[in-house]
């Protein structure tokens, strides 16, 4: 029989809830859910509790769904607690997206959690997962692969979202619905082995308890909870180091020191990595397995310039010695290349290469200048050539002024877009720009009559590049 001095140890121990909390109660009409609501109602004087309830209407199952918001609704109204309710076509959203209806239903359910949330000024969620919900997690994830984090599967509290009845089985919950005369809804779908995790609980669970371990709960959640201890060290030895390396340039862009990853282990790099995706995006579980080897071998090569696109509008990219992740469009750039005579350079960053060549009068009269092939007075280059991208405060004379400009002005002017600009490759005469690649020449550096050696400098972009190898 459920013990409510049971729960109260789970909510003291673990500290879920603190006096005078503001809690949106997740209540589906469950036997968990209304065990949930029906407890923190008796709780309430003691954490002078606000409570308010939340029911997701997914659609799934047509007139018994609109029935359960009913109970719902009226259950609420008979223990005096605000009920907000919201119906969705989640199987919709899921093809539209590409999920699975459970992944889809999480979704839209957690959303509209935290708009009732919002709307209460409340500052937590309560949701009924119980102790087998706990142990069908632990072994589902490790049937799909699972490392630590993973594997110590639901926590008592993540975030803004708590759960009182994780110590609780679930036969108890519904002996105390039974007692109190709650009358929860039953979901049909709960007793068909027709979703992942009911096919666990009806199926697999049933036949390892027969078969090989009659404890398979209890140790299942006794591994959720050492797995945890270790994982929590990790995480905080991540954070420390997370906090030492990594800066945040804005909350849009984290830079990791390549070598400092290169001597970690790989634990403390691929908690690294997902520190970083939780700065951005709010979300620790973004990338997978796949995802870390991913960024692993993007490390590895430290080819500059080269970037990785992962979920959720992250993008990691490789700067010299950094690790890049973002979530901006604008990538800000930071390059710089000898180009010397004979030679092709590779650029990285732009998927690109630059050949100079000098020519005789004769030579350049066959050569028709275009875009990405320009022209240009050798004798008046006094310096090595350099290509690079924009530093603060360029100024050059582009063709046809006779006065500088500063480049900012002249992207501006040339409605160049923001997020190019960076990129944009310039061709120097040391600190002097002979050309905006792409767009205009320095008139300084224009052949005219008087011009006697020709430099010739081309640019390939990348599906040129491809072209251009496969002539040579």
């Amino acid at each position: 029989m459920l013990n409510i001095e049971k729960i109260i140890r789970t909510i003291e121990d673990n500290s879920l809830i603190t006096k005078g909390d503001k809690v949106v109660v997740a209540v589906s009409g469950g036997p968990d859910s209304v065990c949930l609501l029906h407890i923190l109602l008796a709780l309430k004087n003691r954490y002078e509790l606000q409570l308010y309830v939340a029911h997701f209407n997914h659609n799934f199952r047509g007139l018994e769904a609109q029935k359960d918001a009913q109970y719902v609704a009226d259950l609420c109204e008979e223990l005096e607690v605000m009920c907000f309710v919201k119906s969705e076509n989640v199987a919709v959203y899921a093809k539209e997206n590409n999920l699975s209806d459970e992944e889809a239903g999480r979704i839209k359910r957690y959303e509209f959690f935290r708009e009732v949330k919002k709307k209460t000024s409340a500052n937590k969620i309560a949701v009924g997962h119980n102790f087998n919900d706990q142990a069908e997690t632990v072994l589902m994830r490790l049937l799909r692969g699972a490392g630590l984090q993973g594997l110590s599967a639901i926590h008592y509290k993540r975030g803004d979202v708590i759960r009182p009845l994780l110590d609780v089985e679930r036969e108890d919950i519904e002996d105390y619905c039974v007692v109190n005369e709650l009358n929860p809804k039953t979901d049909i779908t709960n007793l068909k082995p027709v979703y992942h995790r009911n096919k666990i609980r009806l199926e697999l669970i049933p036949y390892l308890k027969e078969n090989y371990n009659p404890n398979l709960l209890e140790a299942l959640v006794r591994t959720a909870k050492i797995l945890k201890a270790d994982s929590d060290y990790l995480d905080s030895q991540a954070y420390d180091i997370f906090k030492l390396i990594c800066s945040m340039d804005s909350n849009e862009k984290i830079s990791i020191p390549i070598p400092s990853i290169d001597i970690m282990h790989v634990a403390m790099k691929t908690r690294l990595f997902r520190l970083a995706s939780e700065r951005l995006v709010g979300k620790r579980e973004v990338f997978s397995y796949t995802h870390i080897q991913s960024i692993l071998a993007l490390v590895s090569k430290k080819n500059t310039g080269k970037r990785l696109q992962l979920p959720m509008g992250i993008t990691a990219l490789i700067n010299y010695d950094k690790l890049i992740f973002t979530t901006s469009s604008e990538i800000e750039y930071d390059y710089s290349y000898k180009l010397k005579v004979d030679e092709l350079v590779e650029i990285n960053e732009l998927g690109a290469v630059f050949t100079a060549k000098i020519l005789n009068m004769t030579a350049m009269k066959k050569i028709n200048v275009d875009n990405n092939k320009k022209m240009f007075d050798f004798d008046k280059v006094k310096n090595d050539l350099i290509i690079r991208n924009r530093n603060v405060g360029d100024v050059f004379r582009p063709l046809g002024m006779k006065g500088k400009k500063k480049l900012k002005d002249f992207f501006i002017d040339n409605k160049v877009e923001r997020s190019e600009r960076s990129k944009t490759a310039l061709i120097c005469d040391g600190g002097e720009i002979m050309w905006v690649v792409g767009h205009r020449i320095s008139d300084y550096y224009k052949v005219t009559k008087q011009t006697t050696t020709f430099l010739l400098i081309e640019y390939h972009d990348e599906k040129a590049t491809k072209m251009y190898y496969r002539n040579k």
